[in-house]
């Protein structure tokens, strides 16, 4: 059962005046909606470039087709992408409100209601644009993008064992941070990398997860959101291949989100 869509940029103004005033979709609130059989799908945002039109229009599509792909009890992460891991922090994390059947006697005395789970899936989709638009509006230039440590320290957390896993990543995936600086990321063959990565034991377990990442291909100068150049471009998806496949998933890599065939129940 899919979701309504998220008005694209429907009065992003607005919402990004108002979202303070609103509370955050809390894991408690959603909790008994959870099902072990359903996806578990989380959203980084790499919030350490200034997001302009481009980036906005790319997030906020992204975020409607991922919304709108969640079926019943499907479980959706949104956390940040900062300078350093440790600030990487979660918008929001909750399971797609519906009603689990009980069986014919406890269904007819069930308090889960056809117009309760219509008015839980409005309350956390204006959550999830309050949050996503705050974040799109507050989008900075920071000194570092810590991409790598960040999964690793919290793909743990985010990552379900036993479950369906589909991570997506809305970032340019070039990686700037005081463990690996950017120039350095640019000028070691990928091979020398990884094995870096490997024996400092940061690459996560993602065991048949699936990873989208989508926003990538535009230089991160605030400045001059140019395309990369090709060979940078090969340089970051073989970069990110090596690693996604060492921690046991798949990806792919798209400029803006298709078709959501991962999210397919």
């Amino acid at each position: 059962m899919q979701a309504s869509r998220i008005p694209l940029l429907h009065a992003f103004a607005t919402v990004v005046a108002v979202c303070v005033s609103l509370a955050s979709a809390r894991a408690g609130d959603f909790d008994k909606y959870c099902d072990t059989d359903g996806v578990n799908v989380v959203l980084y945002l790499d919030v350490t470039t200034p997001y302009d039109e481009i980036d906005r229009a790319a997030l906020v599509d992204g975020v409607e087709k991922i919304f709108g792909a969640l079926g019943d009890g499907d479980r959706f992460s949104i956390r940040t992408i900062e300078d350093a891991f440790p600030n990487s922090h979660r918008l929001v994390d909750a399971c797609m409100p519906f009603c689990k059947s009980e069986g014919f006697f406890d269904d007819l005395f069930s308090d889960c209601t056809e117009g309760v789970v219509i008015e839980d899936r409005r309350r956390l989709q204006r959550d999830i644009v309050a949050q996503v638009s705050r974040v799109a509006a507050g989008s900075r230039e920071l000194e570092n993008s810590e991409i790598v440590r960040t999964l690793a320290m919290s793909g743990g957390e985010e990552f379900r064992p036993g479950q369906r896993n589909v991570f997506f990543i809305f970032s340019d995936m070039i990686e700037n941070s005081q463990y690996l600086p950017g120039r350095a990321f640019l000028s070691r063959t990928n091979r020398d990398l990884v094995s870096s990565l490997a024996k400092d034991r940061l690459v996560p377990d993602f065991h048949e997860a699936t990873v989208v990442v989508f926003g990538v291909g535009r230089k991160g100068n605030p400045d001059a959101r140019d395309p990369l150049e090709q060979k940078k471009i090969a340089k970051i998806v073989d970069f990110w291949d090596a690693f996604f496949s060492l921690a046991g998933a798949s990806m792919t890599w798209q400029p803006n989100l298709g078709s959501l065939a991962q999210l397919d129940h």
